[in-house]
């Protein structure tokens, strides 16, 4: 159990691959402190070492988005930017350990304030995004402090939470990943009552599939429906070999280029076990 468990927790890291940021529907430069950071995390993959990205891009990403978010503090677009950069630098760089701490920490502050009723007039789409990046959050914390700790202390719930408002308000978003997300919860965490009795494992497999169908072609929706069916159809165990071979042959998209390497890697390790 406890192997699946930190396997569950790993894979909030996998399941969290971004969407590129896209251009402008003019064509137009923009500017701002939004803009900045947008260009800054499109080339926060533009130098790597050893799979890992050097954190000089991530930190522009990182100040500009910031600066975004404390000039305007109802902007949902500028938070859950910041913490998709935050979570970037946490899991997929060189940055050391105590900038990676620090990073947390301030994702984390930022997680607690949740996320604005719909009633603010906010767009369904920003707040979808922060309800996902809020769960990733907590689930990096998760990695940090302990299964048992995440789970006593109720975060486990939260993160369930926040992943299922944002499969309500936008189910394609970060093709399907909030649906990946769950799969992972009720296939990995423990069933603890009063606690964790949400976790359904019966529900693994299903939720794995809806990510599927958002996009089939998805490294990471292929990734998870695998480790879904080898969990709970091991009947279809070699429907699941096949998926793994496949990704662990992925040639990575340069847009997600060192968000590919780790979900190939994780394709890797299961095949070798």
């Amino acid at each position: 159990m406890r192997r699946a468990a930190e396997a569950a927790l790993a894979c909030l890291v996998l399941v969290a691959s971004p969407s590129p940021v896209g251009a402008s529907a003019t064509g137009a430069v923009e500017t701002g402190a939004l803009a900045r950071g947008d260009r800054a995390w499109q080339d926060r993959a533009a130098s790597i070492d050893e799979d890992l990205a050097r954190p000089d891009r991530i930190e522009e990403a990182v100040g500009a988005y910031g600066e975004a978010a404390a000039s305007d503090a109802t902007s949902i677009e500028a938070r859950w930017k910041l913490l998709r950069a935050l979570h970037f630098l946490v899991d997929f760089t060189h940055a050391d350990e105590a900038r990676k701490e620090q990073a947390l920490a301030q994702a984390v502050a930022i997680a607690r304030n949740g996320v604005p009723p719909d009633d603010e007039g906010k767009s369904a789409g920003d707040r979808a995004q922060l309800h996902f990046w809020t769960a990733i959050v907590w689930g990096v914390r998760g990695q940090r402090v302990g299964l048992l700790t995440i789970v006593r202390e109720g975060v486990a719930s939260r993160i369930r939470e926040h992943a299922e408002h944002a499969a309500a308000l936008d189910p394609t978003i970060e093709r399907g990943g909030a649906w990946r997300l769950l799969s992972r919860l009720h296939g990995g965490l423990p069933r603890v009552p009063f606690v964790s009795g949400w976790v359904d494992r019966e529900r693994t497999l299903p939720l794995a599939e809806r990510a599927l169908a958002v996009d089939s072609e998805d490294p990471g929706n292929r990734l998870v429906l695998a480790m879904a069916l080898l969990e709970r159809a091991p009947d279809r165990s070699a429907e699941a070999r096949e998926m793994l071979e496949i990704v662990s042959q992925l040639v990575p998209r340069q847009s997600l280029l060192v968000e590919d390497l780790a979900i190939r890697e994780q394709a890797r390790e299961l095949l070798g076990r």
